[in-house]
Parts: C-alpha cells; structure tokens; sequence
C-alpha cells in the first residue's frame, strides 16, 4: 500500500493524523491503561438552572423556570438539582462521584467563542483542547491517542486526532487479506503473499529512510507511511474488537468506537458532544429532551465500561458553550447567557459529592476565594473563568508541568477544586 492510498483509507475511516509524529518516532507503543479522559460538550448551550444549578422563581421577577411553579428544587447528599428530564435518577447514580462547578463565566454570547474558551481554557483563537495535551503528554505514539467525535477539536499541532466514523472502512483499512463490503468479504492474497509484500514494503521504506538526500516534505511523509505500518496491528487489535453491528443512537456509537478504542489500550482521551441545546424556542420541551440524551450518554459510558471492566478508569467532564437566560423569551425560548457549569465525573473520587463555585438566585456569577473556595466579594475574591476549568482538568490528569501545558500556560488563579474537605458553602 503506498501513502496515497493510505491516506485515503485512512480519511474514510475518520482516521486523519492531523500532525505526523517527530521523524524517528514512529514505533508501537506499550498499551496505555491509565485513566480515559472523555470530555462531553453540551453544544448549543446548555441550561445549568435547570441541572445541576437550579433556580427557582423570584417574586417580582420573570419568571426563571416553569417547572419551579409546581415543584421544588431537589437535593442529593451536597448536591442540588432541577426535578426534570431525566435528573433525578442521574444525580442519584452519580452524586458520590461527581463534582459541580458552577458560576463559571465565558465571557461571550457567541458560540464559536464560547465553545473554543469552554475548552481550551482561551477567549482567543490558537490554544488546542485538553485532549490534544493530554495525548501529547501521556501517549504521543498511541495511533487512537485522541479521538474527537464532535465539539472543539483545535490541537495546535501538538498531536493528531482521529475521528472513528465508518468500523467496516476501519476493518478494510487494518486486513490486508480481505475487503467487507456489506455482507460479501473478498479475497485479496494468500498468507504467504501478504507476508513477501510486507518484506519488500518494510526493505523499500527501510532503504529511504537511510537516505541523507531526503527534502523536509519526504522526511515528513516517510514518517507518516512508517507510522502506518509501526501502528497496523495496534489497529487491527482494535478492529477485533469491533462488534458486527451497533446498536442504539449515533452519539452512543461514537462513544462506543471511543471506549473500544481505549479498551483496546491504543487511546488516552476523546471528546464527544451532543447537539440540541440551543434552544430560543420551546426551551422547556426541546432543551429536557437533549438534557435526557446527555444524562443517558454518561450512563451508557459507565454501564458500558462496567462491562468491561474499567468503569473506574474513566473521567469524565461535561460542559458547554455557556448558559442560557434566567427567563424566557416571547418565543418561550431562552436565548444565550456567558454563564455556565461544569460537572466531573469519576468512580470512587475522594472529591465526590461537592459543589463549587457559586451564583445568586438570578444566575449571576459570584467570586470565590481560591484558599477556602467560600464565596467572597472581596478583592480576595477571583471570577471563576474557563481557564480555571482547563487548569483544573490538566492538575486533575498530572499534566499541568507537562511540555504541552507550559507551551499553552492558562495563567488561572491555583484553586484547588479538587481538595475533598473544601466547597463552597
């Protein structure tokens, strides 16, 4: 297979290397088995009054949810939640193992900046998401090290990002004996076959990589063919483990390529994403159901790794573009609002059941101090900011020293949001 055709097999099947590795790098790598890092963006904007920092309706003002004209405001152990959609048994399931922060300003009402300041930690243009560092800084090498099914993808040319779409292209890509097409497989070569255009493939690109004579532009793109060959039965480790078929939504399958993926040790981070939030009409109706979709995305994770045996590898981070209003438009929708929360999830943290970050009754952010994360209007008191999240994510994976991170540096106050014995009161 010569890199022409790799290169198209490989945009099939969602698998572009955005920036192929250092010359000299590409080798397999040991099966990564540290925590799965899945960052979930709620795309459109979600609305935390009605999640996980509800609101109910002040006298004298608009009203803020209709749902709080009949029902109350809900709580499990530390943490409080909005009766609708399907919150109730989300909450209950995860509330030990979760951590709110909320009152978390993006500054913007638009969604391209907000989506890039949610996860990049920057307002401005250049800065790659946290799945790009953590894949630079733990596993540079791993062919799925990230994998990006929807959301902010920017990596900054610090790693490459795969996009797992079409499991039959991704079969065909990784067997070179055979092609799937529907039901029908056909033959390509013998055994014996395959295994003499290997040994000429392996000596010919052996032969031009020795070369001193190579241009910039031939260094780069050897690499990339020898990446391929290097990584081919990581793939094909993981294409086993494709099943025939999947079931269920085209959210769940991309959250399923991507847990296979790290099953298959060959991933360290993803990130998924969900549209529907952006609701300026018929909030109530629309906005329930995408928030019910979000809620049962994070449980088919869980559920699904739970079968498999690494539920407690997985960290999950959920957030959004920003917030929506506290009120309704005449459309009886909700239009944009710069402030949001973030939600972490992980199996038996020590820093489960607590709240963070805070906002008053008609979802304003309020300032906390970052030594006792108690709300402060003082001049102690710091603005929780998308920076502060990404410092947050990159201390909670160990890669905050990392080359990656200091390359990108937040210049985020250190609040340490993940001390068990600390939330804001």
């Amino acid at each position: 297979m010569n890199r022409r055709e790799f290169n198209k097999l490989l945009g099939m099947a969602g698998l572009s290397a955005v920036t192929p590795l250092p010359f000299g790098m590409a080798s397999a790598a040991e099966p990564y088995t540290g925590p799965f890092y899945i960052n979930i963006a709620a795309i459109g904007g979600w609305d935390v009054t009605s999640f996980c920092d509800p609101k109910a309706n002040i006298i004298g003002e608009r009203t803020i949810n209709n749902w709080a004209d009949s029902a109350s405001i809900q709580q499990v152990g530390n943490i409080s939640y909005a009766p609708v959609a399907g919150n109730q048994a989300f909450f209950e399931r995860f509330y030990q193992d979760m951590l709110v922060i909320n009152g978390i300003d993006t500054q913007t009402n638009s969604h391209d900046d907000g989506r890039r300041h949610t996860w990049s930690g920057r307002l401005g243009f250049g800065y790659p998401s946290f799945g790009a560092i953590a894949s630079n800084a733990i596993a540079p090498d791993l062919p799925l090290s990230l994998v990006h099914a929807a959301g902010y993808s920017e990596t900054a040319g610090i790693a490459r990002f795969s996009r797992l779409q079409d499991p039959d292209v991704l079969r065909n890509l990784v067997n070179d004996s055979t092609v799937q097409d529907g039901d029908a497989v056909y033959g390509l070569f013998e055994t014996n076959e395959l295994d003499l255009i290997t040994q000429f493939q392996d000596a010919r690109l052996s032969r031009l990589m020795s070369s001193d004579q190579l241009l910039p532009r031939q260094t780069k793109n050897m690499n990339s063919l020898q990446l391929a060959n290097a990584t081919r039965g990581d793939l094909k480790a993981f294409a086993d483990l494709l099943p025939d078929t999947f079931e269920g939504s085209r959210d769940n399958r991309a959250a399923q390529l991507a847990l296979l993926a790290y099953q298959s040790g060959l991933c360290v981070s993803c990130q998924l994403g969900l549209s529907g939030f952006d609701t300026h009409q018929d909030h109530d109706e629309d906005h329930f159901d995408s928030m019910q979709e979000l809620t049962d995305l994070v449980s088919y994770l869980f559920d699904t790794a739970e079968q498999g045996g690494f539920a407690d590898k997985l960290v999950v981070t959920m957030a959004s573009d920003f917030g929506r209003k506290p009120y309704y438009n005449p459309g009886g929708g909700k239009d944009h609002w710069p402030i949001g929360s973030a939600v972490f999830i992980q199996q038996g943290a020590a820093w489960g059941n607590r709240v963070v970050g805070a906002t008053d009754e008609l979802h304003n952010a309020l300032k906390i101090n970052p030594g006792t994360l108690q709300v402060d209007s003082s001049g102690a008191g710091v603005a929780l900011e998308p920076k502060h999240l990404q410092q947050a994510i990159r201390e909670l994976a160990g890669v905050e020293q990392s080359t990656a991170a200091l390359q990108f540096p937040l210049d985020a106050e250190d609040i340490d949001f993940f001390n068990p014995s600390k939330q804001t009161a």
